[in-house]
């Protein structure tokens, strides 16, 4: 056990246990079944609030992609970008829950480690549990079961990761479904408030009284693709994405706050572009080229709120937040490692062009 917990250490800088108090950047926000009170004995209103659930959490595994963190004090370490979720609701006599399937790849990395990237094929059974506090329905999505059917390391990038790992005995895929069980295992939480309809969703247990953190406080009515903090490590990028822009005359609205490194290169890129680059990241040791334009490539310095917006047709898109030399205008200063960090908070907006 000492061995895996050093390896662990080693390649993501940060402890197995997960918080007890978790909430991420992620979140779903729509109106829901307005002026329907919150009555948890409401059966109507139980199934909708189900399904609003089981179809949002497959949405955001699919969208932006899950965030990965390990404790509610910490940035996003890595992402898992699904290609598949399916889910259903179990509505037995003994048995009422919730079934997620999912497939698809991820990364996680750390300053000194460098990253990790997988694949993994599996099934999560979450059972559901409401309760009321101050007018607002929470309803909890608790893992039951979680079972990683199949998973697979693709690249672990640092030598020394690699060494320590074989010498204390540490099985890489052992290792690395570790990491995704323990975030799977956060579970979710619906929020509606009041007899408004507004419901919100967000990954891990958020206590009564409570909301998902997100690092900006908006009022607009665009469409929130994104609003949290994540790190962006020397010589590491952070892919989020695909975004679905529906319509024409378009635009991403993007703000970026920035503190720890001097600055960050933020790039758009079409999905087709963005998805060869993060191909490259996930097989390949050191950051993804840049082989197409950018729709957008600029960098972004810290102590200072950058907003820009880009005009684009309806389609999907990456958004790409680069802490390399190799890809942007800027390139991180010399020095140690995690000095040259960017911790990044990044509120990206859909809507219709200025």
């Amino acid at each position: 056990m000492l061995a895996r917990i050093a390896a662990l250490a080693l390649l993501t800088g940060l402890p197995l246990a997960c918080a007890s108090r978790e909430s991420v950047g992620t979140s779903s926000v729509s109106i829901l079944g307005a002026g329907v009170v919150n009555d948890p004995a409401n059966k109507s209103l139980r199934f909708d609030l189900l399904k609003f659930g089981l179809d949002g959490f497959c949405k955001e595994m699919l969208a932006s992609g899950v965030p990965l963190k390990m404790s509610d004090d910490e940035p996003v370490m890595g992402r898992f970008q699904a290609s598949a979720c399916q889910s259903q609701i179990l509505d037995e006599e003994n048995r009422k829950s919730f079934v997620v399937q999912y497939s698809g790849t991820g990364y996680a990395a750390n300053a000194q480690g460098g990253r990790v990237t997988f694949t993994t094929t599996g099934l999560v059974e979450y059972a559901a549990d409401f309760l009321m506090h101050e007018g607002a329905l929470y309803v909890y999505f608790r893992p039951r079961v979680v079972d990683a059917t199949a998973f697979q390391t693709k690249l672990i990038e640092s030598e020394l990761a690699k060494s320590a790992m074989s010498v204390l005995g540490v099985q890489p895929d052992a290792f690395g479904q570790r990491v995704v069980d323990a975030q799977l295992r956060r579970g979710f939480t619906v929020i509606r408030k009041g007899d408004s309809g507004e419901t919100e969703l967000g990954i891990g247990v958020i206590p009564l009284g409570e909301r998902p953190y997100h690092p900006f406080q908006v009022e607009t009515d665009k469409r929130v693709v994104l609003n949290e903090r994540t790190e962006v490590h020397r010589n590491q990028q952070d892919y989020i994405g695909p975004i679905q822009v529906q319509g024409n005359n378009q635009a991403l609205y993007l703000t970026i706050a920035l503190d720890g490194a001097p600055g960050v290169d933020v790039l758009v890129l079409r999905e087709s572009t963005g998805r060869v680059m993060l191909e490259q990241f996930l097989s390949t040791p050191g950051p993804a080229a840049l082989r197409e334009p950018a729709l957008l490539d600029e960098p972004a310095a810290r102590g200072q709120d950058w907003k820009r917006y880009v005009l684009v047709p309806e389609g999907r898109y990456y958004v790409v937040l680069d802490n390399t030399s190799t890809v942007g205008r800027s390139s991180p200063p010399a020095g140690p490692a995690d000095g040259s960090s960017a911790r990044v908070d990044v509120l990206i907006l859909a809507g219709d062009r200025p």
